[in-house]
Parts: structure tokens; sequence; C-alpha cells
């Protein structure tokens, strides 16, 4: 069916093999494949250093841990983080299901929140207005579409409150800052802006925390026994090779995006997309139609343009998750602000090798439907 589609939602933009090949040549040479080698240990060296130059403080604060996926990394994090059996942990009805997943995988229960309807994400104040009708033991938010969330206000949260953070910023690796009080876990997927093929990372200013989730990768042995039950969760270190390689490039690959960017911006005006788009390049880009997403969506597709509905239906309307606490507004509605985005947000072929006139293309075909 993907070959059918005249524009394609998504286009990995992942290393070449001549760029990749002089590091696949010192794994081969080193003869070490997995289990922490040099070039896991090199890239998480460098991760380290690409995420921390975002933030005010010292590099030597943040610790990273790379993982085989950004779920494994979200439910190591959860397993180390000492919560109670069966912990509520308070997260967006609107992300990936894999959020809500690693809670239900680890043994805990996703409390469904509604989001700002500015950001589009759940804040700081929505979570103290959870905790304040109904128990609440730690909170997870999401950089929902790769916008960053505000990492001083949720550290001031978690201290004032005592209920710990930890932040599913999946697709916005590249803009999302990290406090060192408040772990973080990135994806490294095919489609990720900075995708490796598959992978995840944790970045934290806790190093016992990153050593110990360091162990259950790699089924927590210590010496060569398991102190606790572990899993295999580690990076390749052919998924390291890409990961060095994304490095030196990455900054073009932004530059390409941004382009782009700029000229969906140009041919819609910026009020159609979040408010944050002036100032990020987000991982996934959303049209505000203002009520028409079915429209919308059914006339792309009609012209061979592939869309996405990121993450519609929300969480609270999967069968998987059925039985879920779901927080209502002060008036009894169920999650307002999110079933309102449903009916205006579609997701458009965004991807570094989209041309001007696909865009145009894109544009005149939704401006049928919006005029």
């Amino acid at each position: 069916m993907l070959d059918q589609w005249k524009i394609k939602c998504l286009v990995p933009d992942l290393p070449s093999a001549e760029d990749v090949l002089p590091f696949l040549r010192r794994m081969d040479n080193e003869r070490w494949y997995s289990n922490f080698g040099p070039l896991v240990r090199e890239f998480e060296a460098g991760m380290c250093h690409f995420i921390g130059a975002m933030s005010p403080r010292p590099v030597e604060t943040l610790t990273t841990v790379t993982f085989s996926s950004a779920t494994t990394a979200l439910e190591i994090l959860l397993r180390v983080s000492d919560l109670p059996a069966k912990a509520r942990i308070l997260t967006p009805a609107l992300t990936f299901s894999a959020t809500a997943g690693a809670i239900r995988l680890t043994g805990h229960q996703p409390v469904f929140s509604d989001v700002d309807p500015a950001t589009w994400d759940l804040t700081p104040a929505l979570a103290r207005a959870a905790a304040e009708q109904t128990k609440i033991d730690a909170v997870m938010p999401v950089a929902i579409y790769g916008y960053p969330l505000d990492m001083a206000a949720w550290a001031a949260f978690q201290a004032e409150t005592g209920i710990p953070v930890f932040v599913d910023a999946a697709a916005a690796l590249g803009n999302q800052e990290v406090h060192p009080d408040i772990p973080v876990c990135f994806s490294l997927h095919a489609t990720k802006p900075f995708g490796v093929g598959e992978g995840g990372l944790l970045v934290t200013g806790q190093r016992d925390l990153a050593e110990r989730a360091r162990r259950l990768t790699n089924f927590a042995f210590v010496d060569g026994t398991s102190r606790e039950v572990g899993t295999n969760a580690k990076m390749a270190e052919a998924m390291a090779a890409y990961g060095l390689s994304q490095l030196i490039r990455f900054t073009d690959v932004q530059e390409r995006r941004k382009t782009v960017l700029r000229h969906y911006i140009s041919a819609f005006g910026l009020e159609r997309f979040h408010p944050a788009t002036n100032r990020y390049i987000p991982g996934t880009l959303l049209l505000d139609t203002s009520g028409k997403a079915l429209e919308v969506a059914a006339a792309l597709e009609v012209a061979a343009i592939q869309v996405r509905k990121w993450y519609f239906p929300p969480l609270d309307e999967h069968a998987a998750y059925a039985d879920a606490d779901v927080l209502h507004s002060r008036d009894g509605a169920r999650l307002p602000v999110i079933h309102d985005l449903k009916t205006r947000l579609i997701g458009l072929p965004f991807h570094a090798f989209l041309s001007e006139d696909d865009i145009q293309t894109v544009a005149k075909t939704c401006q049928n439907v919006l005029s």
C-alpha cells in the first residue's frame, strides 16, 4: 500500500551505508557486537554532550544509558524508580500506546489525564489538580509531537509535591532539555528525527538510577550472577554505529527539516500549527483543521497523500485500557480538550525529502476542504 502513495507521510532519514561503514569496520576490528561495546559507550558519551548542550547545567551532571528501544527504556526506568506496587501513574490520554503500555507492563496503573488546550500536553497545573482529585503516585508527562516540556516547571512540581516525574520525550530528541532531577526517555526509532533504526535513551542526573537501569538491560548481572530479575534490552553495536554517524550529520538533517517546515508555515500560516512551531522543529507535524479532520484526511487520501491520525483515537478509547481510570473535568466532561483535538488535528507528510511542490500539493488539497 505504501508504494501507492504519491506523497508519503514519513520517510526515515538515516545515514547511508557509506556513512556508517567506518564505524562498522571498527566494530569488526574489535569483534565486539553487543554487551556494552566501545561504540555504544562512545555513542552514550556523545549523546550526553549533545543533550547536555541544551541545558544551562554542566554536562557532567547527566548520565545517558542506551536501550534496544524507547519502550524498554520506559519500562526499566519505572522498574528502577522504587515505586509502590500498582502505583497510579498520571499520564495524558493523548500519546502513543507505548506510554501506557510501559506503565501496565511494569505492574502499575495508568490514570489518564486531559491536556492543556494551548500546549496539547499534560502540564504541572493539570497534575496538581489531578492530585487533588485522586491518589497519584507518579506522573509521566509526554513531549507531544516532539515539542519540549518545561522541565523547570516539572522540577518545581516534583519538589513541591513529592510526586516523582518521569518524562516520555520519545519524539523530542534535539528539542528537549533534561533536568538532572527528572529522568527522560528518548526514541531512536527510524521514523524519529534522530533515527538509528531502533533504540532508546534514558538520560538522568541520578547516576545510581542510571547504573541500575544499565544492569537490568543485561539480565541484572553483577559478577556473573543475577541479583534481581533483569531482561535483555541492550543496544547493539551496529545501532550505535548508526547513532555515531547520525550525530555527525544531524545538523544537516535538521536544516532540511527546517526548510520543509518553513514551506508549510508559508503555505498554511503559523496559526494552523502548534504554538511552539515557530521555535522548534517538531517530530511530527499536526495541522489544525478547525474541526474538519476527517474531511481533510479523506481528501488527502483520495489524492494519494498519506496522512496519520497521531494519536487518535486517544488511549481512553483503546480496548487494552478500557478499565483504566480517566479523570473528568470539573463539569464532569470526559477529557474535553483531547476529544476536541480529535476532531481538529491531522498528521501531515513531514520529512526531509519533501519538495516545495509536494507541500504546495498538500496545501491545495487541504485548502479545498478548509476554505
